[in-house]
Protein backbone atom coordinates (compact mmCIF):
# COMPACT_ATOMS: atom_id res chain seq x y z
CA UNK A 1 0.00 0.00 0.00
CA UNK A 2 1.79 3.55 -1.36
CA UNK A 3 -1.11 5.56 0.04
CA UNK A 4 -0.29 7.54 3.23
CA UNK A 5 -2.89 7.08 5.87
CA UNK A 6 -3.95 9.41 8.53
CA UNK A 7 -4.76 8.05 11.96
CA UNK A 8 -6.52 10.00 14.33
CA UNK A 9 -5.00 9.70 17.53
CA UNK A 10 -6.87 12.28 19.41
CA UNK A 11 -8.88 9.99 22.35
CA UNK A 12 -5.71 8.41 23.21
CA UNK A 13 -4.74 11.68 25.19
CA UNK A 14 -7.69 12.09 26.80
CA UNK A 15 -6.97 8.97 29.29
CA UNK A 16 -5.60 5.84 29.37
CA UNK A 17 -8.55 3.18 29.40
CA UNK A 18 -11.11 1.73 26.91
CA UNK A 19 -10.09 3.21 23.23
CA UNK A 20 -7.45 4.74 24.66
CA UNK A 21 -5.89 1.56 25.16
CA UNK A 22 -6.90 0.30 21.48
CA UNK A 23 -5.43 3.34 19.68
CA UNK A 24 -2.40 3.43 21.51
CA UNK A 25 -1.46 -0.15 20.98
CA UNK A 26 -2.75 -0.51 17.67
CA UNK A 27 -0.82 2.61 16.55
CA UNK A 28 2.23 0.91 17.67
CA UNK A 29 1.98 -2.26 16.44
CA UNK A 30 0.81 -0.21 12.88
CA UNK A 31 3.88 1.56 12.74
CA UNK A 32 6.42 -0.95 11.62
CA UNK A 33 4.20 -2.02 9.00
CA UNK A 34 3.51 1.67 6.93
CA UNK A 35 6.90 3.58 8.80
CA UNK A 36 6.57 6.94 6.88
CA UNK A 37 3.03 6.17 5.28
CA UNK A 38 1.42 6.62 8.61
CA UNK A 39 0.18 10.01 9.43
CA UNK A 40 -0.73 10.32 13.47
CA UNK A 41 -3.53 13.27 14.08
CA UNK A 42 -4.47 14.82 17.31
CA UNK A 43 -7.03 17.50 17.87
CA UNK A 44 -5.14 20.67 20.06
CA UNK A 45 -7.99 20.49 22.17
CA UNK A 46 -6.99 16.84 23.49
CA UNK A 47 -6.28 17.38 27.26
CA UNK A 48 -6.38 14.67 30.12
CA UNK A 49 -9.33 14.88 31.94
CA UNK A 50 -9.58 14.61 36.07
CA UNK A 51 -11.75 12.84 38.23
CA UNK A 52 -13.89 15.73 38.10
CA UNK A 53 -15.22 17.57 34.78
CA UNK A 54 -14.31 21.25 34.85
CA UNK A 55 -15.48 24.14 32.57
CA UNK A 56 -12.61 23.65 30.68
CA UNK A 57 -12.94 20.45 30.34
CA UNK A 58 -16.27 20.61 28.81
CA UNK A 59 -15.65 23.30 26.30
CA UNK A 60 -12.26 21.44 24.87
CA UNK A 61 -15.10 18.19 24.85
CA UNK A 62 -17.37 20.50 22.56
CA UNK A 63 -14.89 21.66 20.33
CA UNK A 64 -13.72 18.25 19.72
CA UNK A 65 -16.97 16.83 19.11
CA UNK A 66 -18.54 19.39 16.70
CA UNK A 67 -15.08 21.48 15.15
CA UNK A 68 -12.83 18.79 14.93
CA UNK A 69 -14.62 15.40 14.77
CA UNK A 70 -16.82 16.54 12.46
CA UNK A 71 -14.37 18.66 9.96
CA UNK A 72 -10.93 19.59 11.61
CA UNK A 73 -9.85 16.09 11.54
CA UNK A 74 -10.38 15.86 7.61
CA UNK A 75 -8.92 18.96 6.80
CA UNK A 76 -5.69 17.67 8.76
CA UNK A 77 -5.76 14.32 6.80
CA UNK A 78 -5.90 16.23 3.09
CA UNK A 79 -3.07 18.73 4.59
CA UNK A 80 -0.81 15.76 5.47
CA UNK A 81 -1.33 14.42 1.92
CA UNK A 82 -3.55 11.56 2.92
CA UNK A 83 -5.65 9.06 0.98
CA UNK A 84 -7.58 7.61 3.73
CA UNK A 85 -8.34 8.10 7.09
CA UNK A 86 -8.27 6.12 10.16
CA UNK A 87 -10.78 6.91 12.95
CA UNK A 88 -10.40 4.58 15.57
CA UNK A 89 -12.41 5.81 18.46
CA UNK A 90 -15.59 5.50 15.92
CA UNK A 91 -16.07 9.48 16.40
CA UNK A 92 -15.49 11.39 13.38
CA UNK A 93 -18.29 13.85 10.28
CA UNK A 94 -21.39 12.07 9.62
CA UNK A 95 -20.79 13.63 6.35
CA UNK A 96 -17.51 13.22 4.06
CA UNK A 97 -16.23 12.33 0.40
CA UNK A 98 -12.49 11.54 1.94
CA UNK A 99 -12.07 7.65 2.08
CA UNK A 100 -12.74 6.43 5.76
CA UNK A 101 -12.29 3.57 7.97
CA UNK A 102 -14.00 3.73 11.35
CA UNK A 103 -13.54 1.11 14.20
CA UNK A 104 -16.71 0.87 15.89
CA UNK A 105 -15.65 -0.31 19.89
CA UNK A 106 -19.45 -0.92 20.88
CA UNK A 107 -22.70 0.38 20.89
CA UNK A 108 -23.53 0.05 24.71
CA UNK A 109 -25.04 3.92 24.36
CA UNK A 110 -27.80 2.27 21.91
CA UNK A 111 -28.86 -0.72 24.61
CA UNK A 112 -27.89 1.31 28.02
CA UNK A 113 -28.38 5.61 27.05
CA UNK A 114 -28.55 6.38 31.12
CA UNK A 115 -25.23 4.41 32.02
CA UNK A 116 -23.73 7.38 29.83
CA UNK A 117 -23.48 11.72 31.05
CA UNK A 118 -26.27 13.51 28.65
CA UNK A 119 -24.13 14.89 25.99
CA UNK A 120 -22.09 11.69 25.48
CA UNK A 121 -25.44 9.79 24.84
CA UNK A 122 -26.86 12.18 22.66
CA UNK A 123 -23.82 13.15 20.46
CA UNK A 124 -23.22 9.29 20.21
CA UNK A 125 -26.00 8.26 19.36
CA UNK A 126 -26.53 10.85 16.75
CA UNK A 127 -23.01 10.71 14.84
CA UNK A 128 -22.13 7.16 15.57
CA UNK A 129 -24.95 5.79 12.79
CA UNK A 130 -23.85 8.03 10.47
CA UNK A 131 -20.56 7.58 10.50
CA UNK A 132 -20.72 3.77 10.15
CA UNK A 133 -23.14 4.14 7.61
CA UNK A 134 -20.63 6.45 5.62
CA UNK A 135 -17.58 5.36 6.08
CA UNK A 136 -16.31 2.60 3.20
CA UNK A 137 -15.60 -0.02 5.59
CA UNK A 138 -15.95 -0.61 9.32
CA UNK A 139 -13.76 -2.64 12.10
CA UNK A 140 -15.97 -4.15 14.77
CA UNK A 141 -13.57 -5.43 17.89
CA UNK A 142 -15.75 -8.76 17.98
CA UNK A 143 -18.63 -10.64 16.58
CA UNK A 144 -21.08 -9.11 18.73
CA UNK A 145 -20.06 -5.60 17.90
CA UNK A 146 -20.58 -6.56 14.14
CA UNK A 147 -23.95 -7.87 15.14
CA UNK A 148 -24.96 -4.84 16.81
CA UNK A 149 -23.97 -2.95 13.90
CA UNK A 150 -25.98 -4.70 11.39
CA UNK A 151 -29.03 -4.96 13.57
CA UNK A 152 -29.37 -1.54 15.41
CA UNK A 153 -27.87 0.35 12.82
CA UNK A 154 -28.49 -1.31 9.55
CA UNK A 155 -24.59 -1.36 8.45
CA UNK A 156 -24.24 -3.65 5.22
CA UNK A 157 -22.68 -6.90 7.14
CA UNK A 158 -20.09 -7.50 3.62
CA UNK A 159 -18.95 -3.57 5.13
CA UNK A 160 -18.16 -4.74 8.12
CA UNK A 161 -14.82 -6.42 9.56
CA UNK A 162 -14.50 -8.00 13.07
CA UNK A 163 -10.80 -7.41 14.19
CA UNK A 164 -10.32 -8.72 17.83
CA UNK A 165 -8.11 -6.60 20.02
CA UNK A 166 -4.55 -7.67 20.93
CA UNK A 167 -3.43 -8.09 24.42
CA UNK A 168 -0.53 -6.03 26.25
CA UNK A 169 3.24 -7.33 25.93
CA UNK A 170 3.91 -6.88 29.27
CA UNK A 171 0.52 -9.32 30.39
CA UNK A 172 2.29 -12.89 31.16
CA UNK A 173 2.50 -14.98 34.59
CA UNK A 174 4.49 -13.64 37.20
CA UNK A 175 6.09 -15.99 39.92
CA UNK A 176 4.46 -15.32 43.07
CA UNK A 177 8.11 -14.71 44.91
CA UNK A 178 9.87 -13.03 42.26
CA UNK A 179 11.53 -9.73 43.15
CA UNK A 180 8.86 -8.26 40.97
CA UNK A 181 5.79 -9.70 42.75
CA UNK A 182 7.37 -8.79 46.21
CA UNK A 183 8.19 -5.14 45.57
CA UNK A 184 4.13 -4.36 43.66
CA UNK A 185 2.96 -6.46 47.10
CA UNK A 186 5.02 -3.47 49.25
CA UNK A 187 4.25 -0.11 46.62
CA UNK A 188 0.54 -1.12 46.54
CA UNK A 189 -0.18 -2.77 50.20
CA UNK A 190 -1.38 -5.93 48.76
CA UNK A 191 -2.87 -8.85 51.03
CA UNK A 192 -1.56 -12.41 50.64
CA UNK A 193 -5.18 -13.36 49.12
CA UNK A 194 -7.40 -10.81 46.93
CA UNK A 195 -9.74 -11.18 43.92
CA UNK A 196 -9.30 -7.82 41.56
CA UNK A 197 -11.10 -6.64 39.38
CA UNK A 198 -10.38 -4.14 36.35
CA UNK A 199 -11.90 -0.95 34.59
CA UNK A 200 -13.17 2.42 34.95
CA UNK A 201 -15.08 2.79 37.99
CA UNK A 202 -18.52 3.55 36.33
CA UNK A 203 -21.92 2.28 36.62
CA UNK A 204 -21.62 0.22 33.30
CA UNK A 205 -18.98 -1.95 34.92
CA UNK A 206 -21.79 -3.37 37.35
CA UNK A 207 -19.62 -2.74 40.17
CA UNK A 208 -21.99 -2.47 42.66
CA UNK A 209 -23.30 -5.76 42.36
CA UNK A 210 -19.94 -6.81 42.86
CA UNK A 211 -19.46 -5.53 45.39
CA UNK A 212 -22.51 -7.06 46.85
CA UNK A 213 -21.75 -10.16 46.27
CA UNK A 214 -18.24 -10.03 47.72
CA UNK A 215 -20.02 -9.26 50.65
CA UNK A 216 -21.54 -11.69 51.05
CA UNK A 217 -18.89 -14.33 50.01
CA UNK A 218 -17.20 -12.88 52.81
CA UNK A 219 -20.42 -13.95 54.93
CA UNK A 220 -19.05 -17.51 54.42
CA UNK A 221 -16.78 -19.09 57.19
CA UNK A 222 -14.38 -20.40 54.49
CA UNK A 223 -13.88 -16.90 52.56
CA UNK A 224 -13.95 -14.64 55.71
CA UNK A 225 -10.54 -13.26 54.00
CA UNK A 226 -11.93 -12.24 50.65
CA UNK A 227 -10.34 -8.68 49.62
CA UNK A 228 -11.26 -7.09 46.35
CA UNK A 229 -9.40 -5.19 44.74
CA UNK A 230 -10.71 -2.31 42.10
CA UNK A 231 -7.50 -1.40 39.65
CA UNK A 232 -9.03 1.02 37.18
CA UNK A 233 -9.24 5.19 37.50
CA UNK A 234 -12.11 6.90 38.11
CA UNK A 235 -15.13 7.16 35.45
CA UNK A 236 -18.55 8.93 35.42
CA UNK A 237 -20.86 8.84 38.30
CA UNK A 238 -17.35 7.28 40.05
CA UNK A 239 -18.24 8.75 43.88
CA UNK A 240 -21.89 7.57 43.39
CA UNK A 241 -20.09 3.81 42.70
CA UNK A 242 -17.44 4.21 45.60
CA UNK A 243 -19.78 4.90 47.75
CA UNK A 244 -21.48 1.32 48.13
CA UNK A 245 -18.35 -0.21 48.43
CA UNK A 246 -17.60 -1.64 52.02
CA UNK A 247 -14.50 -2.21 54.25
CA UNK A 248 -13.32 -5.74 51.88
CA UNK A 249 -13.22 -3.37 48.53
CA UNK A 250 -9.74 -1.24 48.14
CA UNK A 251 -9.58 1.28 45.20
CA UNK A 252 -6.12 1.50 43.88
CA UNK A 253 -6.57 3.82 40.65
CA UNK A 254 -4.85 3.64 37.20
CA UNK A 255 -2.31 1.02 37.64
CA UNK A 256 0.50 0.49 34.24
CA UNK A 257 0.32 -2.53 32.43
CA UNK A 258 3.96 -3.87 34.09
CA UNK A 259 1.95 -3.56 37.21
CA UNK A 260 -1.66 -4.42 36.23
CA UNK A 261 0.21 -7.59 34.96
CA UNK A 262 1.61 -8.82 38.48
CA UNK A 263 -1.60 -7.71 39.76
CA UNK A 264 -3.65 -10.27 37.68
CA UNK A 265 -0.66 -12.85 38.70
CA UNK A 266 -0.98 -12.61 42.14
CA UNK A 267 -4.82 -12.50 42.55
CA UNK A 268 -6.65 -15.64 43.41
CA UNK A 269 -9.21 -14.33 40.24
CA UNK A 270 -10.16 -11.44 38.65
CA UNK A 271 -14.33 -10.80 38.77
CA UNK A 272 -15.74 -8.53 35.73
CA UNK A 273 -19.43 -8.75 35.27
CA UNK A 274 -19.97 -5.92 33.65
CA UNK A 275 -23.45 -4.75 31.91
CA UNK A 276 -21.65 -4.68 28.34
CA UNK A 277 -18.96 -5.00 26.45
CA UNK A 278 -17.98 -4.65 23.05
CA UNK A 279 -14.75 -6.77 23.41
CA UNK A 280 -13.91 -6.64 27.53
CA UNK A 281 -10.01 -6.53 27.06
CA UNK A 282 -9.65 -7.36 31.06
CA UNK A 283 -10.68 -10.74 30.61
CA UNK A 284 -7.89 -11.53 27.71
CA UNK A 285 -5.52 -9.79 30.01
CA UNK A 286 -6.23 -11.76 32.96
CA UNK A 287 -6.19 -14.95 31.13
CA UNK A 288 -2.82 -14.27 29.48
CA UNK A 289 -1.17 -13.31 33.02
CA UNK A 290 -2.71 -17.13 34.19
CA UNK A 291 -5.38 -15.17 36.55
CA UNK A 292 -9.09 -17.60 36.58
CA UNK A 293 -11.72 -15.29 34.93
CA UNK A 294 -15.28 -14.75 36.29
CA UNK A 295 -16.75 -12.52 33.98
CA UNK A 296 -20.43 -12.26 32.13
CA UNK A 297 -22.50 -14.31 29.48
CA UNK A 298 -23.56 -11.48 27.72
CA UNK A 299 -22.77 -9.23 24.41
CA UNK A 300 -18.99 -10.13 23.26
CA UNK A 301 -17.70 -11.82 27.02
CA UNK A 302 -18.50 -15.13 25.86
CA UNK A 303 -17.01 -14.70 22.57
CA UNK A 304 -13.46 -13.60 24.64
CA UNK A 305 -13.84 -15.96 27.11
CA UNK A 306 -14.28 -19.08 24.65
CA UNK A 307 -14.18 -21.84 27.11
CA UNK A 308 -11.26 -20.38 29.82
CA UNK A 309 -13.86 -18.55 32.24
CA UNK A 310 -17.18 -19.15 34.19
CA UNK A 311 -19.68 -16.64 32.87
CA UNK A 312 -22.63 -15.35 35.25
CA UNK A 313 -25.69 -13.24 34.49
CA UNK A 314 -24.96 -9.73 35.24
CA UNK A 315 -27.90 -8.59 36.60
CA UNK A 316 -28.28 -11.39 39.66
CA UNK A 317 -25.99 -10.50 42.26
CA UNK A 318 -26.61 -14.44 44.03
CA UNK A 319 -25.35 -15.98 40.36
CA UNK A 320 -22.32 -13.38 40.77
CA UNK A 321 -21.79 -14.18 44.70
CA UNK A 322 -21.95 -18.38 43.86
CA UNK A 323 -19.06 -17.88 41.38
CA UNK A 324 -16.83 -15.81 43.01
CA UNK A 325 -17.34 -18.53 46.08
CA UNK A 326 -16.77 -21.20 43.87
CA UNK A 327 -13.35 -19.37 42.41
CA UNK A 328 -12.52 -18.33 45.94
CA UNK A 329 -12.54 -21.77 47.24
CA UNK A 330 -11.61 -24.29 44.43
CA UNK A 331 -7.96 -24.87 43.27
CA UNK A 332 -8.38 -27.29 40.94
CA UNK A 333 -11.04 -25.34 39.36
CA UNK A 334 -8.76 -21.88 39.55
CA UNK A 335 -6.09 -24.37 37.96
CA UNK A 336 -7.79 -25.57 34.86
CA UNK A 337 -8.93 -21.98 34.21
CA UNK A 338 -5.65 -20.42 34.48
CA UNK A 339 -4.42 -23.42 31.85
CA UNK A 340 -7.08 -22.80 29.33
CA UNK A 341 -6.83 -19.07 29.90
CA UNK A 342 -3.44 -18.75 29.03
CA UNK A 343 -3.94 -20.53 25.41
CA UNK A 344 -6.94 -19.16 24.53
CA UNK A 345 -5.10 -15.69 24.94
CA UNK A 346 -2.19 -16.56 22.78
CA UNK A 347 -5.04 -16.14 19.91
CA UNK A 348 -4.93 -12.19 20.50
CA UNK A 349 -2.20 -9.74 19.66
CA UNK A 350 -1.95 -6.55 18.33
CA UNK A 351 0.87 -7.42 15.27
CA UNK A 352 -2.09 -9.17 14.14
CA UNK A 353 -4.82 -7.02 14.66
CA UNK A 354 -2.20 -4.52 12.83
CA UNK A 355 -1.64 -6.52 10.04
CA UNK A 356 -5.74 -7.26 9.52
CA UNK A 357 -5.78 -3.50 9.98
CA UNK A 358 -3.74 -2.61 6.84
CA UNK A 359 -6.41 -5.37 5.08
CA UNK A 360 -8.98 -3.42 5.61
CA UNK A 361 -7.38 -0.26 4.57
CA UNK A 362 -6.37 -1.56 0.98
CA UNK A 363 -9.89 -2.73 0.42
CA UNK A 364 -11.39 0.38 1.57
CA UNK A 365 -9.05 1.90 -1.29
CA UNK A 366 -9.71 -0.73 -3.60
Amino acid sequence: MSIRVAFDATVAQLGRAGPAVYITSLRGALEPLLGDRLEILASRWAAPRGARRTLGDRARTVARDLWWHQAGVIRAARRAGCGLLHLPAGLGPVRSAFPIVVTVHDLIVRRFPQLFPLWHRTYTRAVLPRLALAARRVIAVSEATKRDLVELVGVPEERVVVIPNGVHPAMAPVLADSARARDVRRRYGLPERFALTVGAIEPRKNLTRLFDAAARVRARPEARDLVLMHAGPAGWLAPDVARAAGGHVRFLGYVPPEDLATLYGLARCCAYPSLWEGFGLPVVEAMACGCPVLTSGVSAMPEVAGDAALLVDPTSTDEIAATLARLWTDDALRASLARRGLQRAREFSWERAARETVAVYDAALA
